[in-house]
């Protein structure tokens, strides 16, 4: 059983005893849906997008248009949630 390590960033603080981190678990969480919600700022603005995504193996690939702004500002190196 391998577990992701979470970082003070990504680890579970409210009902803290429902996380996961074992890797096939989130895998196989990550493989039921393809529609996720992407949250990130720009300028100030936060933004919330409902996308399309598949798992490659350890990486999540988004669908989108190279020329949305979500696209642009991920390309950034901005951080997202």
């Amino acid at each position: 059983m391998s577990e992701f390590t979470p970082t003070e960033r990504t680890k579970v603080k409210r009902h803290a005893e429902r996380a996961n981190y074992d890797r096939e678990v989130v895998h196989a969480i990550l493989d039921q849906a393809f529609v996720c919600s992407v949250g990130f700022v720009v300028e100030g603005q936060p933004y919330v997008v409902p996308t399309n995504y598949v798992r490659d193996g350890e990486r999540l690939l988004l669908h989108g248009s190279i020329a949305s702004r979500l696209m642009k500002t991920l390309a950034s190196g901005a951080p997202f949630v």
